[in-house]
């Protein structure tokens, strides 16, 4: 049984209300009804009697929840014995990040390292699929990169939300006709998707490997665009810098934006009616024993997200 359901199933009876619940616990609403059934057909009986709203706990959920509340309290007596125990082995944790989820270890590491100075860490550059495959073959402790997750022996928790807006060159088809004086990355100009679908765009897209790849297949999927003859450009803040120039459109999340600096006056889009995001998570492999120190780290970054909700 993955441990985490006994959080999914604590805040399930705190709000009594799956959608509430899943809000909070940063995962769609569907995501934790997927994992309450099978949490039922695991058990035998079903810990709530969700066909009457608000929720209800039936007798042998209260049981379930009475173990589900002794283990996360336990888990957490257990983790601040260790934060106390000075003797912590000093073996480096080894974090692969993605340059988006570099950014968040970044700000998290300060005020980790006053916390934690008995801890090492080590972090390596990596794309998603390399955080992934090297979570599966355990040559890294944690991961910090950007959703979706594909593989199923993968646990992992979302730490932020990444909004996503587009670069676009100002002479661009794109934005014939529109008003774009009082644009900017705050107020980006909502188009609509009717626009995106001119065969003239050019795309500057991600290479294949890349958390952005999925964010943009993602937004042609969904909106049945097919982009011709795209140009695919390896590293993001490359990415700004030709979308900035003329070159065509591009997919970015806000980060990548405020923290480069061009003499360009790019124009930020949206979609009219929608909005673009992906969420950064921390991640390591299901059911692996982690080392006390990477399970510090893990606990860490759960708990300060939870504190920025």
């Amino acid at each position: 049984m993955d441990t985490s359901i006994f959080r999914y199933v604590l805040e399930v009876e705190k709000y009594r209300n799956i959608t509430q619940a899943a809000k909070r616990l940063f995962i769609s609403q569907p995501a934790l009804t997927k994992q309450l059934n099978k949490l039922e057909k695991e058990l035998g009986f079903s810990p709530f009697d969700r066909t009457h709203s608000p929720i209800s706990v039936t007798p042998q959920g209260e049981i379930f929840l009475d173990f589900a509340r002794r283990y996360v309290q336990l888990e957490s007596e257990m983790m601040d014995s260790l934060r106390q125990f000075n003797q912590i082995p000093a073996e480096p944790v080894l974090i692969a990040t993605t340059h988006r989820g570099g950014a968040y270890a970044a700000v998290q590491a300060a005020p980790f390292m006053m916390t934690h100075p008995e801890i090492h860490l080590s972090y390596l550059n990596r794309n998603s699929q390399q955080c992934e495959e090297e979570l599966e073959s355990e040559s890294i402790d944690l991961a910090i990169y950007t959703e979706p997750v594909h593989s199923e022996n993968i646990e992992y928790m979302p730490v932020q939300e990444d909004p996503l807006v587009f670069v676009i060159p100002q002479e661009s088809p794109i934005l014939e006709d529109l008003d774009i004086s009082d644009n900017s990355l705050e107020h980006p100009v909502e188009i609509d998707i009717s626009r995106f679908r001119n065969p003239s765009l050019r795309y500057i897209l991600a290479t294949p490997g890349q958390g952005l790849d999925d964010a943009e297949k993602s937004f042609f999927r969904k909106y049945h665009i097919t982009p011709i003859h795209p140009q695919r450009i390896d590293y993001v803040d490359t990415r700004y810098l030709v979308a900035c120039s003329g070159c065509g459109i591009a997919l970015l999340p806000h980060t990548t934006i405020r923290n480069s600096s061009t003499g360009q006056n790019p124009v930020y889009g949206t979609i009219k009616g929608d909005t673009l995001y992906r969420y950064v998570i921390v991640a390591r492999k299901k059911g692996r024993n982690l080392s006390p120190s990477a399970e510090i780290v893990w606990r860490y970054m759960i708990s300060a997200s939870a504190k920025n909700r």
